[in-house]
């Protein structure tokens, strides 16, 4: 994923990786990556049905395009 997310960003569209995974992201080294706590392959935004959490864990992505990238670097965000 973190190949494809490059090619994007060299197009110069920026993009976020939203991991459940920040340990095997981390050394894709994403140029934007946000882990979301204690979540699940499949379950990356959340519980289904879940619009509040979701469209929060999407907000906190979309600030990250706002931040200073630092290659590698995935942010720990709790959502409990």
């Amino acid at each position: 994923m973190v190949t494809v997310q490059r090619a994007i960003e060299m197009q110069g569209i920026p993009t976020v990786l939203i991991t459940v995974e920040p340990e095997e992201s981390a050394q894709a080294r994403p140029p934007r990556a946000l882990y979301p706590k204690g979540f699940i392959a499949g379950h990356s935004l959340g519980r289904p049905g879940d619009e509040a959490l979701q469209k929060w864990i999407i907000l906190d992505a979309l600030g990250l395009l706002a931040a200073d990238p630092r290659p590698g670097e995935v942010i720990a965000r709790d959502y409990t």
